[in-house]
């Protein structure tokens, strides 16, 4: 009975939020060794290296696959493995989504030929709280035969899980005094600006979180009556989705924004 011995297949990338625009695969992965990225975790871990979500907010996710041009086969027991040509690798169905998010392919047809990279985007907004664990549905081409392989699975040990929490406010009373507009661009890689919106002038918190709620950056702004613009610098925080508010003690308004470097 044949087995795969060598981690061969490269998982693609997930799209958060119904948007069908197709992915593109990280660069830091360029020169890395045939796998999925980010790796799996270990079983049981109490964390996941996949970014959290939370129920009713837009959601997105990126894995980058690194194809190989062969593969180690045992063909059986007891004797060396085989190194064999790989033709390609197919992604049949990502299991145990969430309810709310999807997924796409880059290539569109979810086939990924050998010594390419790829990408998965899952997106979209979930529904509801939990945590989901995925299994990739694949097939292995060598030779004129597809092997059937899930990944992470017997072959690849470890486990993904996405974690879905309850949902967030982010909207608040002060909403009738300042108006807080989304960050653009969005996503961004390094500099953003903000506009605000505000019925009356005076001091305010500007504050950014990251999707655990831990404080990443703050700082009092100034603002008038009328439209204000401030400037965030991004490009210290990991690519991933965070939280920005405007407001004074528990009084705020939040939004969401991207951070992406291609």
């Amino acid at each position: 009975m044949k087995k795969v011995l060598l981690f061969l297949l490269f998982f693609a990338g997930i799209q958060i939020g119904v948007t069908h625009a197709q992915c593109e695969p990280d660069p830091q992965y360029a020169e890395s060794d045939a796998g999925v990225y980010p790796l799996p975790d270990t079983v049981g871990s109490p964390t996941s290296s996949l970014p959290m979500g939370f129920e009713n907010q837009p959601y997105e996710l990126l894995f980058t696959a690194v194809v190989p041009d062969s593969i180690m086969l045992e063909l059986n027991p007891g004797q060396p493995p085989l190194n064999a040509d790989l033709s390609e690798v197919i992604i049949d169905e990502v299991m145990g989504l969430p309810p709310g998010l999807d997924y796409v392919c880059n290539p569109p047809d979810c086939i990924f030929p050998d010594q390419s990279q790829g990408c998965v985007l899952v997106s979209g907004t979930p529904t509801q709280a939990g945590t989901y664990f995925l299994t990739v549905k694949s097939r292995v081409g060598v030779g004129v035969a597809q092997l059937p392989v899930d990944f992470p699975g017997a072959l690849v040990g470890g486990e993904y899980k996405i974690i879905i929490d309850e949902d967030i406010a982010v909207d608040a009373p002060i909403e009738n005094v300042i108006g807080l507009g989304q960050n653009i661009p969005n996503p961004f890689s390094d500099v953003t600006e903000i506009q605000i919106d505000t019925k009356q002038s005076g001091v305010f918190e500007f504050k950014v979180y990251n999707v655990i709620g831990k404080l990443l950056h703050e700082r009092e702004v100034t603002l008038s009556a009328g439209n204000n613009t401030i400037t965030f610098n991004g490009s210290k925080l990991p690519s991933g989705m965070y939280f920005y508010s405007i407001g004074q003690g528990n009084d705020r308004v939040t939004r969401r924004m991207v951070v992406h470097r291609p």
